[in-house]
């Protein structure tokens, strides 16, 4: 009965089918299960949840730690002198560069490999029934998105860069050795994905239209410019692949990379912060590959592409259940949504779906 109740509850948060521990393997164990997958077997019903269960939440655990694992290999084996050490205390070329060059690098080994893995790859025609939206995207979209993803991860670059220096010169304090506090950087380490999606629903929503179209306020909907001149740019991917994850104006890309700084007033170790900069890239690089498991697209997100005004934030803090912005599914967006809100972006094909 006990293992009945498991195999039912494994998984429901970034796609159907997952097991919780998978986002440790990615991408190794999404691989072999798409090659041992049956060709005869039925992509299951898409469906989306206001918020996560326990299975859910683990998984989010087990994502959190994938980041923190990166962010140690990049401190501790990429480099034997982290800038924040010591390096930083002046900008030169090499050590800034070399975080520059790594992020880029990063950027197409995991979302260009992941595109090529479910779009491209032998697999693609196995693949297709867990495509949520069935339809592909064009080569125009992917590299679209591909040039403002590198663009993004040039921007968290220069965050890092920025914390580097402060943390060198002794101008904001910071934990150097991890052990100290075991516990307490074990909590921040696994916890990072919940810590930062309220973040992310505060910028989301903000870039979104405040006041319905015609309303006559006072008060200026700095929502609705942010919309047309910055996030709409992110909304040209309607139809998105992992490359679009990050597919943003420079200026959203350092307000979502922003959320790595929320632990720098509480002294973490820079393992912490550069965690949460590889959480928001991966995350988004992987949730927003547009397929069911073996992918791990979010179809929760995926119905906000589709709709505009809904599902701002994400599962794991539930704030779109609180305020009454959660839609599950296309019958349970409300007409009103769009039509209040007038949402109008221009889409790689020339057309909304």
């Amino acid at each position: 009965e006990n293992c009945k109740w498991f195999v039912a509850y494994r998984t429901k948060m970034a796609g159907a089918g997952q097991p919780w521990y998978m986002p440790l393997t990615w991408p190794i164990g999404h691989v072999t299960s798409a090659f041992s997958r049956s060709d005869d077997e039925k992509a299951p019903p898409l469906k989306a949840t206001p918020d996560l269960d326990l299975i859910g939440h683990m998984t989010a655990l087990i994502g959190a730690s994938r980041a923190f694992g990166l962010a140690l290999l990049c401190i501790f084996v990429l480099t034997d002198d982290y800038p924040a050490f010591g390096r930083a205390k002046t900008f030169e070329a090499d050590w800034m560069l070399s975080i520059i060059v790594r992020n880029v690098v990063a950027t197409y080994a995991i979302a260009g490999f992941w595109d090529w893995f479910l779009y491209i790859s032998p697999l693609q025609d196995k693949l297709h029934k867990y495509k949520m939206n069935p339809v592909y995207p064009s080569t125009n979209q992917m590299l679209h998105d591909a040039f403002y993803s590198t663009i993004a991860s040039i921007f968290a670059a220069f965050i890092e860069i920025g914390m580097c220096h402060l943390w060198a010169t002794g101008k904001v304090e910071f934990q150097k050795n991890m052990m100290d506090t075991p516990i307490s950087n074990l909590l921040w380490a696994i916890t990072i994905t919940h810590w930062r999606i309220p973040h992310f629903h505060a910028i989301h929503r903000a870039m979104h239209p405040w006041f319905p179209k015609n309303d006559k306020r006072v008060v200026p909907d700095l929502g609705r410019f942010l919309y047309r001149h910055v996030h709409s740019l992110h909304h040209k991917s309607y139809n998105p692949t992992a490359f679009s994850g990050t597919n943003m104006h420079p200026v959203e890309a350092t307000m979502y990379y922003s959320a790595s700084l929320i632990c720098v007033p509480f002294g973490c170790h820079p393992a912490i912060f550069l965690a949460c900069i590889i959480d928001c890239g991966v995350g988004a690089w992987l949730g927003h590959d547009g397929f069911q498991w073996p992918g791990s697209g979010d179809y929760f997100h995926q119905l906000h592409h589709t709709h505009f005004e809904c599902n701002y934030g994400a599962m794991h803090i539930p704030i779109d259940k609180w305020l009454g912005t959660y839609a599950g599914g296309k019958k349970a967006v409300s007409e009103s949504m769009l039509e209040e809100t007038g949402c109008e972006t221009a889409v790689h094909n020339g057309k909304q779906e």
